[in-house]
């Protein structure tokens, strides 16, 4: 009986036959390959259950009567016995002990098959070969990151570099820091994914959000990464608001990210304390944990603290607050000296590197490379001298890296990534006049007199500050009604002044039903429509931008979409390029991606938070933008408090010029302290506020140079773009790699590329070259050569189990062999795939192949009549790959006890960055002497070719039959044809390990990881020298990690993917009886 094991040891080894059963214990027999023992285990009953054998499953049988083995495919599963279809249309009825059905293992070394005179025509290995060979070939220039080229993202250097980092760490605990607007999602997005498919049995991924940024991760992960399959059941995204549905999953978490990690941190937000005690609990035993924050370190120690003490509680415990800010104040001189190392400081840098020598002299690498920029120096280098520009670069990098906060904080500056996020292109102001509007301003200033006249202006009292505050956002805010939320804070018997409150509160809102804002905003989008440009209106108050999205609807005469967190007929705003117009209230601030096309923020008011004016072009100014951001505001005239306010924003911030995420604690002071400005001094008080803050020499240039310089000291510099280079080398094979991937997958596997026609729900969809398509899986008369319980079970992800078709087909997700058309509209409409190394389709088809010997085992005799007469020559091809062996490191790991499978993968990954894995083919004669006459090794490498030629020779396939008939006639070396095999695998890899050619390759991967190393290792011997807890875990561990890394790249491991056996010659006996087998 065949078996399976459900649990325990021998789960996922695949089918075997039970032997025999004493009571409760089974011993189980499990097949590799013929020639080889099988292997014998024993389990409790309660571990098996009985499995028929699937259809097309491939299954060995030893014919004793002539002492071979023949391969043929199920047909039929009747329990004692299998029907089997050989090849030539043999079928027969066998018995469970002639039939053997391979474990669930890949085949190690496939000479055995070979050996055993198991071998398919050789189209197998033509359509084999180039498919594994573009997969190892996408590996390596992915450096074995398969997330980021099988997602559908562009490809930028600075987030490649920021997953570079994360995951060739064996501690993936990491702060992604990038600047807003660069990406901090995609990065996340990427490492999320990865995880997925390092351990897709067993992770459990938390992301923890914002509520308004839910519905936006959701859609991200699956239309970006492909990972809705995994939404609720591998993969959860709880908002911050949700503590008991995070408690539930962070204790079973493999995974935890958090998004805006600073709101989380912030001590005494209203509902982050409760979620925060809880992830100080959960967070060191959980295995990889990423922080998204932007937020500066600068005047916000507690909250920063609180951050990195989620990343390294050891290294930054709660209670260090004094010196964590002790240390953040110590940096400025720092800070100071590195914001000078620039090429146009280049006469005076002496001074700062004397300074840098005297604030760190045990710094042996920094004196290193000041010194060499010192030697720079004495020459006059021009301030363009590449050599000048290298040389400041190392020296900041090296301050950037061991004086940073954490050395896990990733940080890239907008200054040094270019071209990834557009400018800001200022504002344009649309002024007019309202009667209203100034009736209502003079109601307003009205009451504020009256109210001030009668009170202590150095105490106004709360109420009445509160009383201002809500008149001044009702009047800049345009509300078409106060809400009663506002009144119930306060009660009109507290105001000394109640009625002239009311009344101006009145004439706010009736000065917006004037509708003279509504008709100046009409004529100001009217006069600036061209074809795709598209305005995106933000309003404060839901019940005005519905009013508004009404309005202009009828002025323009165009179809006008609001926003509705709720709902999704919004979304064909962004779907469509010629709707031009979307209206959004304040919930459209936070969360929103925009982006992309030629954009106009449109401001029908301006909130008196300069943060939510920051977040709303935060909507449209960030990474995957198009075109420079444009910002449109009305401006009354009639009201000098919203004149005011717009000069702050725009003189002062800089809003529409420049991003203001990094001062939001700035502005969180200005706001704080608004509404006593508001109250006593009025308009005055907000144009002292802009003399006071703007300006070159004001508070807010003032403030942001102190961040720009600590942001300095912690950001990566220009990212390297050797591997985005690569990678996008490989989008550009795109045709090459649809060739090699389907040949084998559609010319010899007999999957179909399916038409539009055939795919109901993808009727744009096109099979062209470059186009969107399907694979589908035939189980007709014309059957895909593989098991569909197979397929099914290894490529699942990759299954539409929604489309639903006539018959039993299967079709896959949609599919495209270019990037383009993934990241087109029509590529998004039909959620497209890129189909690249790591995706699950290539992924299981690979696992299939690697356990089939098709195409790895393979014998040919090539008649050819330009040879001598006789028997033909043998000649052995053996394709070995070579790759760094990272068992050494492994044991590093867990002599460490930092055996898991982040850091299991991460050293498979320094593997790869250090030695790309290759192909190499070694050819032997029939004297197991290598191979290397050019000519010889192209006629023998000639495709297949089962017809007759010109010349009159032609190609046998050398199945089990055939190589009876070379046996029973005798020829060389067939009588002891398995021993042969074995002698020629071992020469082939002696030959291959002695290559000249080789061996160098391998000493230069060493000295590059060598030098890659000592740079790594200095950083952290230099951390480690500032009593850094966590850097001295990772230097030992980085040291002996580095050690035995190169160890494996010196003695690389080599594994055998296929081998072929060919003998060519001129033999019309051999032929002949071969033509008739």
């Amino acid at each position: 009986m065949f078996v399976k094991a459900i649990s325990g040891e021998l789960a996922g080894w695949g089918i075997g036959k039970l032997l025999s059963q004493d009571g409760p214990t089974c011993t189980v027999e499990y097949f590799d390959a013929p020639m080889l023992e099988p292997v014998l285990r024993q389990c409790s009953s309660s571990e098996l259950r009985s499995v028929s054998i699937a259809a097309q499953t491939r299954v060995y049988a030893a014919d004793a009567t002539v002492g071979s083995w023949e391969v043929g495919r199920v047909l039929d599963d009747h329990g004692d016995s299998q029907l089997v279809r050989f090849p030539n249309g043999k079928t027969l009825y066998l018995p469970i002990s002639k039939v053997f059905v391979r474990w669930d293992r890949s085949i190690k070394d496939p000479t055995s098959f070979l050996g055993a005179g198991i071998s398919e025509t050789p189209r197998f290995a033509d359509g084999r070969g180039p498919f594994v060979r573009t997969l190892l070939q996408q590996r390596s220039a992915a450096l074995g990151m398969s997330a980021l080229p099988s997602s559908a993202i562009d490809l930028e250097a600075h987030q490649i570099e920021v997953v570079r980092k994360v995951l060739q760490d064996p501690v993936q605990r990491y702060l992604l820091a990038d600047e807003v607007g660069l990406g901090k999602t995609i990065e996340a997005g990427v490492l999320i994914r990865q995880c997925i498919l390092d351990d897709r049995e067993t992770a459990y991924i938390v992301v923890i959000v914002p509520d308004a940024l839910v519905s936006q991760w959701r859609m991200e992960l699956s239309a970006k990464f492909f990972l809705g399959d995994l939404l609720d059941k591998a993969i959860f995204v709880k908002p911050f608001s949700g503590r008991e549905r995070i408690a539930s999953h962070v204790a079973k978490a493999t995974m935890l990210v958090i998004d805006e990690a600073h709101h989380v941190a912030a001590d005494g937000a209203k509902e982050s304390v409760s979620v925060y005690d809880l992830l100080v609990k959960a967070a060191p035993r959980i295995e990889r944990v990423l922080l998204l924050s932007a937020t500066p370190a600068l005047h916000n120690e507690r909250g920063f603290l609180r951050m990195l003490h989620l990343l390294d509680p050891q290294g930054y415990p709660l209670d260090s607050e004094e010196a964590f800010r002790r240390r953040i104040e110590s940096r400025k001189a720092l800070a100071e000296m590195v914001a000078t190392l620039t090429p146009e400081n280049a006469l005076y840098l002496d001074y700062t590197l004397d300074q840098l020598s005297e604030l760190f002299p045990d710094d042996l690498r920094l004196g290193q490379e000041t010194g060499r920029l010192r030697e720079l120096l004495t020459k006059m280098p021009a301030e363009d001298d590449p050599k000048l520009v290298e040389a400041i670069a190392k020296v900041r990098d090296h301050l950037s890296e061991v004086y940073r906060l954490h050395r896990r904080i990733l940080r890239h500056r907008r200054r040094s990534v270019s071209g990834v996020t557009p400018d800001r292109a200022g504002l344009e102001e649309v002024h007019y006049t309202s009667v209203a509007t100034s009736r209502a301003a003079d109601l307003a200033e009205d009451w504020r007199l009256a109210e001030m006249s009668e009170q202590n202006l150095s105490d106004p009292g709360s109420v009445r500050l509160t009383a201002a505050l809500d008149l001044a956002e009702q009047r800049l805010g345009y509300k078409l009604s106060a809400s009663d939320g506002v009144r119930q804070r306060w009660s009109p018997s507290d105001l000394g002044a109640s009625e002239i409150h009311q009344r101006a509160a009145t004439a706010l809102t009736d000065s917006l039903r004037s509708a003279d804002r509504f008709e100046a905003l009409a004529r100001a989008i009217d006069a600036r429509s061209l074809p795709k440009v598209q305005f995106i209106v933000f309003c404060s108050d839901p019940e005005t931008a519905d009013a508004l999205a009404a309005s202009l609807s009828t002025s323009l005469g165009v179809v006008v979409d609001r926003h509705d967190p709720k709902g999704e007929a919004w979304r064909a705003f962004c779907d469509d390029p010629s709707r031009p117009v979307l209206v959004c209230d304040y919930r459209a601030e936070e969360g929103l991606n925009l982006q992309g096309g030629e954009k106009v923020v449109v401001h029908f008011d301006l909130p008196l938070n300069p943060n939510r004016v920051e977040q709303r072009l935060g909507r449209v100014d960030r990474y995957g933008s198009g075109r420079a951001v444009k910002s449109l505001a009305l401006c009354c005239d009639s009201d000098p408090l919203e004149v005011a306010w717009t000069r702050y924003l725009d003189d002062g911030l800089k809003v529409f010029d420049r991003s203001i995420a990094s001062l939001q604690y700035l502005t969180e002071e200005v706001v704080k302290d608004l509404p006593k400005l508001l109250l006593a001094e009025g308009i005055e008080g907000v144009e002292e506020l802009l003399r006071r803050d703007g300006g070159d020499d004001g508070r807010i240039e003032r403030e942001i140079q102190s961040i720009d310089e600590q942001d300095a000291l912690d950001a990566l510099g220009a990212p390297r773009a050797e591997t985005l280079d690569a990678l996008s080398d490989l989008d550009d094979q795109w045709r090459q790699i649809e060739a090699d991937i389907s040949g084998w997958v559609q010319t010899t596997l007999q999957f179909d590329r399916g038409q539009d026609t055939y795919a109901r729900d993808e009727r744009g969809a096109s099979s062209a070259p470059g186009g969107v398509f399907r694979y589908r899986y035939l189980t007709g008369d014309r059957h895909t050569l593989i098991p569909l319980e197979a397929f099914v079970q290894r490529c699942r992800p990759a299954i539409d189990t929604e489309l639903r078709v006539v018959g039993g087909d299967v079709w896959t997700t949609p599919y495209t062999y270019r990037r383009l058309s993934a990241l087109s509209r029509q590529g998004r409409s039909a959620r497209a795939r890129v189909l690249r190394y790591g995706d699950p389709l290539l992924t299981g088809l690979t696992d299939i192949t690697q356990r089939d010997e098709r195409g790895r085992s393979t014998g040919m005799w090539r008649h050819a009549l330009g040879t001598p007469d006789g028997a033909g020559p043998l000649f052995f091809r053996f394709d070995f790959v070579v790759e760094t062996d990272v068992r050494p490191a492994v044991e590093v790991l867990d002599l460490a006890g930092h055996l898991t499978s982040s850091a299991l993968s991460s050293v498979g990954r320094r593997g790869d960055m250090a030695l790309a894995p290759f192909f190499h083919t070694v050819w032997l004669d029939a004297d197991l002497l290598e191979v290397s006459d050019a000519a010889l090794i192209a006629a023998l490498s000639k495709p297949y070719a089962v017809e007759a030629g010109d010349q009159g020779g032609r190609d046998f396939n050398l199945n089990p039959r055939r190589w009876r008939i070379l046996r029973e006639m005798g020829l060389p070396h067939i009588e002891e044809w398995p021993e042969v095999c074995r002698r020629a695998r071992v020469r082939a890899e002696e030959c291959l390990r002695a290559l000249p050619l080789l061996n160098e390759g391998l000493d230069q991967a060493a000295r590059r990881a060598e030098m890659a190393d000592a740079a790594r290792l200095g950083l952290l011997q230099a951390r480690a020298h500032l009593s850094e807890v966590g850097d001295l875990r990772d230097l030992e561990l980085e040291r002996g990690l580095s050690e035995q890394l190169i160890v494996g790249i010196r003695s690389p491991r080599v594994s055998l993917d296929a081998v072929t056996a060919s003998f060519i010659g001129k033999n019309l006996a051999v032929a002949a009886a071969l033509a008739r087998a």
